[in-house]
């Protein structure tokens, strides 16, 4: 009998490489949510009668976004912040909520997430940091 070679992570091994402790990965993954995260903000039918909704599921993408989504909620955004995650996690792109007329500027709005995705960034450092300690792969001084 003979045997084939079937790779189970083809459609994962784009996604496997991309780290929370990267200010340009964390970026991509803010600003392109809406078209990459096909579980975001999707209306499952819960009914168990009736077939539901069907799509493919990414473990990696799914794992990346649960992380992301866990150390957003640990940054603390304020109001302001928050809101414009949620208009880009939407699929609104920058230009199109500074057009919105909601109380963002042009170039501040940039600066706004990118020091939003610093905080990110540096959460997420330090989540890793306190993971590797309790587990003892890093010695506290």
């Amino acid at each position: 009998m003979g045997a084939v070679s079937v790779d189970t992570h083809k459609r994962e091994r784009e996604w496997m490489n991309l780290t929370l402790s990267d200010e340009h990965a964390v970026k991509y993954l803010i600003l392109y949510r809406s078209k990459v995260d096909v579980v975001y903000s999707v209306n499952i039918n819960i009914n168990i009668s009736e077939a539901g909704d069907t799509f493919e599921f990414n473990q990696e993408l799914i794992a990346l976004y649960a992380s992301l989504d866990d150390t957003i909620e640990e940054c603390k955004f304020k109001e302001k912040q928050s809101k414009l995650l949620e208009l880009i996690f939407e699929g609104h792109t920058l230009q199109d909520i500074i057009k919105m007329e909601v109380g963002f500027k042009s170039s501040a709005t940039y600066d706004l997430l990118d020091r939003m995705v610093a905080k990110i960034v540096s959460i997420n450092n330090k989540k890793w940091k306190r993971t590797m300690e309790k587990n003892g792969y890093i010695k506290q001084p």
